[in-house]
């Protein structure tokens, strides 16, 4: 089983321009605070980063920052919704914005850069 699917990912749109995926929060995604982990927040993000970074060439990140805005709670949807920032031929830059629901509040911002080149053949 593949992390994301074991986080209860699902992917909802995947492209170059616009990737969005989703997941809910459970008991087993709480920190001691009862709120969402940061880290489950973090993997969310990173795994819209990693989708559409790599839609049209083989990429792996070189740098990530995620800002906190908003606490998650049991059972809230979070929606990561990522969009480029700018696309050269061997760096690229992301922007991710987690939001609670499809249209809610942005509760976390995840910036990341790519190195990118062709992908094989």
């Amino acid at each position: 089983m593949s992390y994301p699917h074991h986080l209860g990912m699902t992917v909802l749109e995947a492209g170059p321009e616009r990737t969005r995926v989703s997941l809910t929060v459970t008991p087993s995604g709480l920190n001691m605070h009862g709120s969402a982990h940061g880290g489950l927040i973090f993997s969310l993000a990173d795994e819209a980063f990693a989708l559409i970074s790599n839609a049209t060439a083989q990429a792996v990140a070189v740098e990530t920052h995620l800002s906190f805005f908003r606490a998650a709670r049991d059972g809230d949807q979070l929606v990561a919704v990522a969009t480029p920032e700018r696309v050269g031929r061997t760096l690229a830059t992301y922007r991710v914005e987690v939001r609670r629901g499809a249209g809610g509040e942005v509760i976390a911002l995840f910036l990341g850069t790519v190195s990118r080149r062709e992908k094989p053949a």
